[in-house]
């Protein structure tokens, strides 16, 4: 007798209909989106509640739709740049009315969960930036270069909108191949933009990022935190340690040393207790780093001019010829030869 999988029970990946309204705002109700609306199972009619909930994934895939239509590749971060807090309800709202850059981006991380399930964003400290990252986790669905860069794009312009016109990130790096207008992509961010990378991050100046803006609000501060834990969505079924460990290996990769001791205290756990839930749910820090480098690798080995070099960066090897040797133990064969077939 064959087994068989144990059906997937996680809630499905979800998102307000107000994400969508920059997108719609942009095209001005034109026919060929409401074809793509309705190609992907939405009523044109229904989402203009921007509380409707709608699958994330027909989300994703009407980005797509909508940047082909428009044969615009950067349609995801051109829409990006045209975001106001307001887009956003009472999320974009509590963004707007923080004090400090970093006091709104940890109000707008913490209530992320009322716009849509599924998506993490965070805000660390590497030493010589803060990042702030962002990504998809919801079971086989994984994030696409439009949402990615209009989210990114987006929370950039929140920032010049909210507290100062002239702020610009130091860098800015995506996990997907490079897009055909990179060009375009810098002049948007006002940064240079890296392909292939661990992780989709903007990387910026801790200068200036607890300079106190304005007074807030406090009562108006607490009325719309109130608001915003009434629309949360669901509730989050939790990672495993193995989803939690990936989490830390793709803000590390790259940045700072990934080992058992390093991802252990990010996770508030002995080294010793992370390897025996690993084990446990069948895998290890080895295999979940090894798993994600190889991913970006092929991002990297689509890619005619591939340069070894910049491949071992974004991996966070030494140098070209170490990252050249792994490579070759994990697939038999050189990555040279795997990018000239």
């Amino acid at each position: 007798m064959t087994s068989q999988a144990a059906p997937d029970l996680s809630p499905p990946a979800t998102l307000r209909a107000a994400a969508l309204v920059p997108i719609l705002r942009h095209f001005g109700g034109a026919e060929a989106i409401d074809l793509v609306l309705r190609r992907n199972g939405l009523d044109p009619g229904r989402i203009t509640d921007p509380y409707e909930i709608i699958p994330l994934s027909a989300y994703l895939t009407i980005f797509e739709e909508c940047a082909r239509t428009a044969l615009d590749p950067v349609l995801g971060a051109r829409i990006g740049q045209s975001l106001s807090p307001m887009d956003l309800g009472p999320t974009g709202v509590l963004f707007w009315q923080s004090a400090s850059i970093r006091r709104g981006l940890e109000r707008f991380l913490s209530s992320l969960s009322a716009l849509q399930s599924a998506t993490e964003m965070d805000l660390w400290d590497d030493g010589h930036y803060l990042n702030l990252s962002y990504q998809i986790r919801a079971g086989q669905i994984r994030g696409q270069p439009q949402d990615t860069e209009f989210s990114l794009s987006g929370m950039c312009q929140m920032i010049r909108m909210s507290f100062d016109p002239r702020w610009t990130p130091a860098e800015v790096h995506f996990t997907h191949a490079p897009s055909p207008r990179a060009d375009l992509l810098a002049r948007i961010f006002r940064a240079p933009v890296l392909f292939g990378q661990s992780a989709n991050r903007v990387l910026f100046d801790r200068a200036g990022v607890d300079t106190p803006y304005r007074t807030e609000d406090s009562a108006l501060i607490a009325v719309i935190e109130r608001h915003v834990a009434d629309l949360v969505l669901g509730q989050d079924p939790g990672a495993s340690f193995a989803e939690r460990a990936l989490r830390v290996v793709s803000h590390n990769l790259g940045q700072r040393p990934v080992d058992i001791g390093t991802v252990a205290a990010e996770l508030g756990v002995t080294a010793r207790t992370l390897q025996r839930r690993l084990r446990d749910e069948g895998t290890s820090l080895r295999a979940i780093t090894q798993g994600h480098r190889q991913r970006i690798v092929e991002i990297h080995l689509s890619q005619p001019d591939m340069n070894l070099r910049d491949v071992a960066q974004a991996l966070g090897y030494s140098d070209g010829t170490v990252f050249w040797r792994a490579y070759r133990h994990w697939t038999g064969t050189a990555p040279s030869k795997r990018a000239a077939s």
